[in-house]
């Protein structure tokens, strides 16, 4: 294995705080609350939204189908046409997503609560569909943000130590690592749009990982919010020269707002977040992309820092995705809608956009979906 990278310009980004400590959204489509605006929020917690009974319709629990795992993460031969690329669900945004034999995990969290203990915080109400040790061989990590639900010590410290994978997180993140355990040149720190080429497979087979933006912020207490980097994350591979394959091209939303609607706003007349156009224009069209549509409500409150189903299809045109899956539901209760609401809200937008709702729809966990990209 082998890297090379390309640095973002030396001017200071928008996206730097202008006091040089921490990182800010940089678009009228991002409102930075107040904690009053926190407690309000709670206050207005509808509980019985969010209780689950028997009659729940929870997301399905699908053992892996190990067999097609092992021979999707097999290295592709020279002469092997490589179009395709598959994901498989482990829950919530955690994705297994394999592609020219190279295994990259996104997000990864094992643990039952996302919280700084396991004896107190949400607490899985869907399982994962393995335990670690089930996972293939894990080339990549990426992580999009530092929050919890995003960023698992156990889950991490054991990927490292039985996979010693490529960690790609963005910038602030690595000291967090060496702080683990994890002193290793395989931390790979991003800003946006800062690029590597990671080389598997006796260096035959590029993986080019792309750091990008999106609308969200960062704390893993209440003294460390927005000292640390949040992104989405572009993965393409790169065909050798002279072929005739096209390059297989995959996004990833990690955590992202993509509009503030303020209490009784038409969500059609603020400002949305223009980064996503720009993905798709710098790293797009992608073949397949993961898009959160979870955890919106109430609205008011979280609409600058999560999609709603109706902003994840805006999200999926605007970086021209050709397939996209729905995440970041079904797994915790975070915010306050029905944890069943999320994909039927995608489907009926998908209609009321013009599109094919099969383009853009949900997985049951631990479902692997093989897609055809030629």
């Amino acid at each position: 294995m082998s890297i090379s990278s390309s640095g973002a310009p030396s001017s200071k980004p928008a996206h730097h705080a202008p006091s040089g400590k921490g990182f800010v959204n940089p678009w009228p489509s991002f409102h930075r609350h107040s904690q009053w605006a926190f407690v309000k929020c709670m206050l207005e917690w509808d509980v019985k939204r969010t209780k689950i009974s028997a009659e729940t319709k929870l997301p399905n629990i699908l053992p892996l189908d190990k067999p097609l795992i092992e021979s999707l993460g097999t290295p592709v031969e020279q002469n092997t046409s490589r179009d395709k690329v598959a994901t498989t669900w482990l829950g919530h945004a955690c994705f297994l997503v394999q592609i020219n034999g190279v295994n990259i995990l996104y997000d990864p969290v094992f643990s039952d609560r996302c919280s700084p203990s396991q004896f107190v915080g949400p607490k899985r109400y869907t399982p994962p569909p393995c335990k670690l040790d089930g996972l293939p061989r894990i080339d990549i990590v990426v992580i999009s943000h530092n929050h919890y639900d995003h960023l698992d010590l156990t889950t991490v410290q054991s990927l490292h130590k039985e996979h010693a994978p490529y960690f790609f997180v963005p910038l602030g993140n690595k000291s967090w690592f060496d702080s683990v355990g994890i002193q290793d040149s395989k931390v790979i720190e991003c800003d946006w749009w800062d690029a590597h080429v990671v080389r598997f497979h006796n260096n035959t087979t590029p993986i080019k990982v792309t750091c990008t933006p999106c609308q969200h912020f960062t704390g893993r207490s209440v003294h460390d919010h927005y000292r640390t980097l949040w992104a989405s994350w572009a993965v393409q591979t790169l065909p050798p020269e002279n072929a005739s394959e096209k390059p297989i091209k995959v996004f990833f939303g990690g955590d992202t707002g993509y509009r503030y609607v303020p209490k009784g706003a038409d969500e059609n007349s603020v400002p949305t977040c223009p980064v996503f156009k720009e993905i798709g224009e710098r790293e797009g069209p992608f073949d397949l992309s993961m898009i959160p549509i979870g955890a919106y409500s109430p609205r008011w409150f979280m609409s600058p820092i999560h999609c709603s189903p109706e902003d994840a299809v805006r999200l999926h045109e605007d970086v021209r995705s050709k397939r996209s899956i729905g995440m970041h539901w079904g797994t915790w209760i975070l915010t306050d809608e029905d944890v069943t609401e999320p994909p039927k809200r995608l489907e009926a937008e998908m209609k009321n956009r013009g599109h094919d709702p099969n383009t853009f729809n949900t997985m049951q966990i631990g479902e692997t979906l093989v897609v055809d990209v030629n």
